[in-house]
């Protein structure tokens, strides 16, 4: 799709396209305005193997089902209508402490510093608390809030241990 009334030149597209950087903080303005923007996913960040926490732990088929699911139902929304509808979607912003600083430290250092957005939401919860030793699951998708409307999943927790109750 060409957009017709807007004239950028392929400098801007590729600046705007680029993934965000962490040298300094996302501003106010920005966050607020990549809030209110439909959501793109972007995988530039996605931990394939520094943390405990990476995307190439074994995905039930249930997991992955619902991983698709979800990032389709996300990428129709911004985060400021996910964040109304936060209980059904076990959709919260996360503070970057315990589990979550330590797998950001390993996995992308430079962005602990530029005190980043995290928000994680749920592929489903089990009716039994989440437990590795026994394999009861209650998948997590931990991501970055970008510019202009971008999400970049960071990390897959099945068993709750990044954020547990």
């Amino acid at each position: 799709m060409k957009l017709g009334s807007i004239d950028l030149e392929p400098e801007e597209l590729k600046t705007i396209n680029s993934p965000d950087r962490f040298k300094n903080e996302i501003s106010w303005d920005d966050s607020r305005m990549s809030m209110d923007l439909p959501i793109v996913i972007k995988y530039d960040y996605l931990d394939l193997g520094d943390s405990a926490y990476h995307f190439k732990q074994e995905f039930k088929l249930v997991d992955t089902q619902r991983y698709f699911e979800m990032m389709k139902e996300i990428s129709s929304n911004s985060i400021n209508s996910l964040s109304a509808k936060a209980r059904d979607y076990h959709f919260r912003r996360t503070d970057i402490k315990g589990n979550l600083r330590k797998a950001m430290e390993r996995a992308i250092p430079e962005a602990v510093s530029s005190n980043p957005i995290v928000y994680h939401f749920a592929l489903y919860t089990s009716e039994e608390a989440a437990d590795r030793e026994k394999d009861i699951r209650s998948p997590r998708i931990y991501f970055l809030l970008g510019t202009y409307g971008y999400i970049y999943p960071l990390f897959f927790d099945p068993y709750h241990e990044i954020n547990p109750k």
